[in-house]
């Protein structure tokens, strides 16, 4: 049986890949109102596990960077904040590969506990967020950065009640 004739570019049936433009235009709102929320936010605990404000500013950059470029398959998943957090402390811990951290008692935390136990406690106890706010910006649900700060004050009380609040 001989094989249909190769399509040429001028019989190839037009189709449409990209979304319509309100759809766009939608998504890019979103990103710009995700990014203009939670900048202010990423940036203070970039800062605060950082030595470097300039690096911070880059590691922020970066992350807001990876969240526009996968804005619509982050609006698939389950938690785009959580992924975006993800992405966050993937570049905060290159950051930290890169300079010395900001806080020692930090770093000991850090190598000590689970990241998200810490994450809550430099953000509620250090930064002052309020565990509600804390949980969004993780992309978790308060119970979990209550028990995250809960896991940090049993192991390691004198480090995770010591952080400035």
């Amino acid at each position: 049986m001989a094989l249909p004739a190769a399509r040429t570019e001028v019989d190839a049936p037009v189709t449409c890949h990209a979304p319509p433009r309100p759809a766009l235009a939608a998504a890019d709102l979103g990103y710009s109102a995700f990014a203009e929320r939670n900048r202010p936010r990423y940036t203070r605990y970039a800062e605060a596990r950082l030595a470097a404000d300039a690096r911070a500013a880059s590691v922020v950059g970066a992350t807001l960077t990876y969240a526009r470029r996968n804005w619509t398959w982050l609006l698939s998943q389950p938690s785009p904040a959580a992924d975006v957090w993800e992405e966050l402390r993937f570049q905060v811990r290159c950051g930290c590969e890169e300079t010395v951290p900001r806080d020692a008692d930090m770093a000991v935390l850090y190598d000590r506990l689970p990241e998200a136990s810490v994450d809550s406690v430099v953000l509620c106890r250090h930064l002052g967020l309020r565990v509600g706010e804390a949980a969004e910006l993780m992309g978790l649900e308060p119970p979990a950065v209550k028990a995250g700060l809960g896991i940090a004050r049993r192991a390691l009380p004198h480090l995770a009640d010591g952080v400035p609040g």
